[in-house]
Formats: C-alpha cells, structure tokens, sequence
C-alpha cells in the first residue's frame, strides 16, 4: 500500500498538465500510464494547440479577441455547452502557451493550417521540437518530486460513501492500493474500446475509422461511472474528416487515392444521392461531420476523363490537407494535384483492396454498390448538367470547384468512411473540472480532465483549429489546481466554500 495527495490517471497532455501543477505545489502526486509511454495523443497525435490573446498573437497584432472566441464557441454549439467551463479554458490558454514554454515545450503561432480558414486570425501555435520538449516537461515533474509509474493501469476507484480515498492499480500482474485525497482522471476517453464506441455510436461501427489513442479504452469514465458519475453526454465523438480504408488491409495506404479523397469532386451518399457541397472537405470539422450525418460513409465518383488527364496533368486544386503538411515544414502552398502517373495501378490496387469499385458503365458501378442504377444515373446526369452550367444550384458550391464532369467510362467510386480522432464527451464537470453527479453535485475527491470531461463541446467538433488539445492541457492544469486547493483546505472546507 502506497500514500500520496494526488493520483492522476493517464499521462497525455491533461495528466501531464496537472501532475505539474500539483508537483509545483508541493504537492504528493503519483501519475499513471498504463502503456510504456508518456504523451498520449496530446504528443503522438497533435502538432500544436490553440490559444486566444497569447504573447505571440498580440504581437502579431492579432485581431481575435477573448470575448470573440468565447461566443464562437458558444455560438456553435447552440449554447448547449457550458458557458463557464468554456470561458474558464478561454480565458487559460494564453498563459499555457507561456507556461509550456517555461517548462520545456515551445510553440510558434503558424498560419492557421485548413484552407477556409485563411482568413481568420491566427490560433494556432505550432509545438516546436515536440518530442524534445515532452521530454523537458516530464523531467520537470520528476525533479519536483512527482513519481511517474509507465506501464501501471488504475483499475477501481476507493470510496468511502463520502469522498474518494484511493485507487487499485495493476502493475506486472500485480494489484496494489494507493491511499489518496484525491484523484484526476484523464486517460483520454474512451475511442480504444469498440464495444463503448458501438454502444455509443450513431452510425454502424464498421464504417468509423479511428485515429485515436488505442490506449484509451474508457477506464476512468467506467470507474467514476461505478461511483455515480453523470454520463449523459458520451455519445460524442471528435469527427475529423474521411478516410479511404481496407478491410482487408488495415495499414494499407496509397498516396494518389489519399489526394483524390481530398479534393471537391463528385460525393454520392448511401442512396446514390450527392448530399452536400463537396467544398466542405476544406473544413475538416464540418467535412467529418457532413460524412456522419451521411451515415458514416459516401463514395467519390470519377470517371476516365479525369484519370486520363491526370495521368500527364496537373490540377488546379488545393490538397486540402497539403497546407496541414507545408505548415509543419515550413513550405509553401502548391494548390495542385498530380500528375499522377501510376494512377491506374493506384486505383486497380483500391479496387483489390476493397476500397473502391469499378463499372464500366454506371449500371455496373450502381450494382456494386447496391444502389439504384436509375438514382446513381440521374445523381451524375444532374451534377454534369451543373458542371456544364458552371454553377452549383443544388449546394452551392464554388464554380472553381465545378469542372470535373462524370461521363466516360470505366468509372470508379471510392468509399470515404467516417474517422474520429477520438471521443470528446465524457463524464460532466464544472469550470473547476470536479466529477459530477447527475444532480451536479461533485463526487467529492474526483476530477476530471481531456476527452474524459464533457461540457466544451455540443454534438460535434468545432471548427476552430487546435481547440481539443487546448482543451487537455488547459483543463489539467486547472483540475490541478482544483485539487491542490483540496488538499490545502481540506475536503470539507474546499466543497463548502
């Protein structure tokens, strides 16, 4: 049996973020990581993270203000966020952005990295020497007498009907008590655990690629659920795009069909139907979102014509994750695609791999996709009136975007499927990040942080870049906080003020 103030639960970004705060002041704390390695997707999956009114935005004369940022958010999500935990995070992230330079992980205020938003004031705050600097953090813990336990799970949580008082882990086979105060649960989610996401899920799990932490299996939302913890808002999902997969072949990868996924051609839904401006695929957000609403999937058609002139052409069109990618290296933007000379083999590749589907007349496509051959017909003769038009009277979508007719067989239809990037509803907080009931009062002794807290977020990802890994080191740090004023003033003392 073990004594310590503080356990935090899982060593990402919001662990990390609070097991400093806590060891900075003064306080015992024990953070652990059921893998071999520190970071999470806050290090191995993001680039960086938002802020508003940072040191590098105000003297880049950036025209985002607090109050602006705070009533995007609200304003996107209907207001059925919550308002104090959103201005709570708002108002930290410009101090995190110093406070991580302090510790060890510097950032740089890029241009916003998706091509819609160019127009925006800057947000984004690119890490810099990433793995480096986590390293620089953790050190920083360790030095101020933190104990960091890699490959340690928490399997329960102890309460004695009043407040938390410990947590049962599991190390080498091993279980042991940690005797505590109060506990931070921040193990990511719960994206890592397929029969949570199926439970969950608004779409037929098949068709939902997952980017997230596989790591991130839904332990400490399902031990603070054991103690009554309010759940209502798990269903909730960071939808971040489409993705061309294999089932056959989950690792497959070919970079010509991974560009043509990202460029407005032609979508058609489960129906055979096109139901969207495709120019949404330069908004990942609402790209992710609009294949979910979708079913979680659509197919992008093309024809022959097009492969033929890709062959030996360039097109004028944006990758629209190409400026993602120059961002990180400091390139500049193309804003175009091909030629691609191996485009056939790329697409016979697809087919075999499962990904895509091959008529030579749409009669033939329709019947391997199990759609209507007269609907599918009629969904290209439309869209080719269109294009032939110049002008979207269905979606509106840009008339650049307009000239890429579907006529000339053979004809392919690849399968874009819905992806997360993890889960972003979890157990419902308050702008001190303590773990709700639901009747909102706090379990006493717990609190939460990252995607295992709800409340920033509606339905669905907002659009503003950067957002959900500022939300992990922001809410961590004041999780932090929150407990060490616990264990300052004493349980009681802290829940009756």
């Amino acid at each position: 049996m073990t004594k310590t103030d503080v356990v935090v639960i899982g060593a990402g970004a919001a662990g990390i973020g609070a097991a400093i705060t806590l060891a900075e002041a003064s306080k015992n704390v024990i953070l652990l990581e059921k893998g071999n390695r520190y970071g999470g997707a806050g290090m191995f999956g993001a680039q960086g993270l938002f802020a508003v009114n940072s040191q590098q935005q105000q003297a880049s004369n950036s025209s985002l203000t607090l109050a602006q940022a705070y009533q995007e958010m609200m304003t996107y999500t209907h207001y059925r966020s919550n308002a104090p935990l959103t201005k709570a995070i708002l108002s930290k992230s410009a101090n995190t952005i110093d406070w991580l330079a302090d510790h060890g992980l510097a950032t740089e205020l890029v241009n916003n990295t998706q091509e819609v938003h160019q127009d925006r004031p800057r947000v984004y705050h690119q890490y810099i020497d990433k793995f480096a600097g986590f390293e620089r953090l953790m050190q920083h813990f360790l030095d101020h007498g933190g104990i960091l336990k890699t490959e340690t799970a928490a399997k329960s949580l102890k309460y004695d009907g009043q407040q938390v008082t410990g947590v049962v882990v599991e190390h080498d086979g091993h279980e042991t008590l940690i005797n505590c105060q109060a506990v931070i649960v921040a193990d990511g989610g719960y994206i890592g655990n397929p029969e949570m996401v199926k439970q969950y899920l608004d779409i037929d799990a098949k068709n939902l690629f997952s980017m997230g932490e596989r790591k991130a299996t839904g332990d400490g939302i399902s031990m603070l659920a054991d103690l009554g913890a309010d759940t209502k808002s798990l269903g909730t999902f960071e939808n971040h795009a489409a993705s061309v997969v294999s089932d056959s072949d989950p690792k497959w990868h070919n970079d010509t069909i991974f560009t043509l996924t990202n460029l407005p051609l032609l979508w058609v839904n489960a129906a055979g139907k096109r139901f969207v401006d495709e120019g949404i695929v330069y908004d990942f957000a609402l790209w992710g979102n609009a294949t979910y609403q979708a079913g979680g999937y659509y197919y992008f058609v093309i024809d022959q014509h097009l492969i033929d002139q890709l062959k030996t052409s360039a097109l004028p069109l944006t990758h629209s994750f190409e400026r993602t990618f120059t961002t990180l290296a400091h390139q500049e933007v193309t804003h175009h695609v091909g030629p691609f000379t191996e485009i056939d083999a790329d697409l016979a590749q697809a087919v075999e791999k499962g990904a895509a589907f091959k008529g030579n007349t749409l009669a033939e496509l329709s019947a391997q996709l199990h759609v209507s051959a007269g609907q599918l017909t009629a969904t290209v003769a439309r869209y080719n009136d269109l294009v032939q038009r110049g002008h979207d009277e269905d979606f509106y979508k840009a008339g650049a975007f307009m000239n890429y007719p579907v006529q000339q067989g053979p004809f392919y239809a690849i399968k874009a499927r819905s992806t997360s990037l993890g889960t972003i509803g979890g157990i419902e907080t308050n702008e001190k990040l303590e773990a709700l009931k639901p009747n909102a009062h706090p379990i006493k002794g717990a609190f939460v942080a990252g995607n295992n807290a709800s409340g920033m977020y509606d339905t669905s990802y907002p659009t503003i870049e950067g957002i959900s890994c500022a939300f992990a080191w922001n809410s961590g740090r004041i999780a932090g906080e929150s407990a060490s004023h616990l264990i300052e003033t004493g349980t009681q003392n802290y829940y009756e003020a």
